[in-house]
C-alpha cells in the first residue's frame, strides 16, 4: 500500500507592510499547495512549521522580529485576518502546532527581491532534542547538578 503524503511545501510571498493582504497571500499558497500534494489536515493532527524567512538587507532584515513574522503565519494557515476567518484555511488553530522551526535570513543574491522564503507544515512526529540526554526527560538531573545554592 502506497504511503499517504502528508507534508505540504509552499513558496511565502514577499513580506508587506499590510499583514493582513501578506496573510491572504501566504494562505493561497498554502492551499494551492495542499491541493496540489491532495493533502488534507483535520483538528485532530498535530503539526511541525518549518519556515526560512527571506527579507530585503538592512532595516527591512532588522527591524523585523521571527515570533512577529511567525504570528502572521500562523494566523494565515488559520485563516485570520484581523477580525475576518476566512472558510479555507489549511488548520482550525494554531494549539495544533508542537514545534515551530524558524530562520530570518537576507534575500540571496540568485533570487528576486520579492521572493518571501519557504514554508514547510507536515505532521508533528515526537524526537529527541539536542538538549535532552536521553529518551524521558533528564532535565530534573541537570537542575540538581547545576543548582545555584
Amino acid at each position: 500500500m502506497a504511503k499517504t503524503r502528508r507534508t505540504i511545501t509552499a513558496l511565502l510571498p514577499g513580506y508587506e507592510r499590510n499583514r493582513y493582504q501578506w496573510r491572504r497571500r501566504i494562505l493561497a499558497n498554502v492551499v494551492r499547495a495542499a491541493r496540489k500534494a491532495g493533502v488534507k489536515y483535520d483538528d485532530s493532527h498535530t503539526f511541525e512549521v518549518v519556515v526560512l524567512l527571506y527579507l530585503k538587507k538592512g532595516k527591512r532584515h532588522d527591524i523585523h522580529d521571527v515570533d512577529n513574522r511567525l504570528k502572521d503565519i500562523l494566523d494565515a494557515l488559520q485563516g485570520r485576518f484581523g477580525g475576518v476567518q476566512s472558510k479555507h484555511r489549511l488548520i482550525e488553530n494554531d494549539r495544533q502546532v508542537c514545534r515551530v522551526i524558524i530562520e530570518k535570513q537576507t534575500i540571496p543574491k540568485s533570487l528576486s527581491d520579492n521572493a518571501g522564503g519557504r514554508l514547510l507544515v507536515r505532521p508533528y512526529e515526537r524526537r529527541r532534542w539536542p538538549l535532552q540526554r536521553s529518551k524521558g526527560d533528564q532535565f530534573r538531573k541537570l537542575r540538581r547538578k547545576y543548582a545555584v545554592a
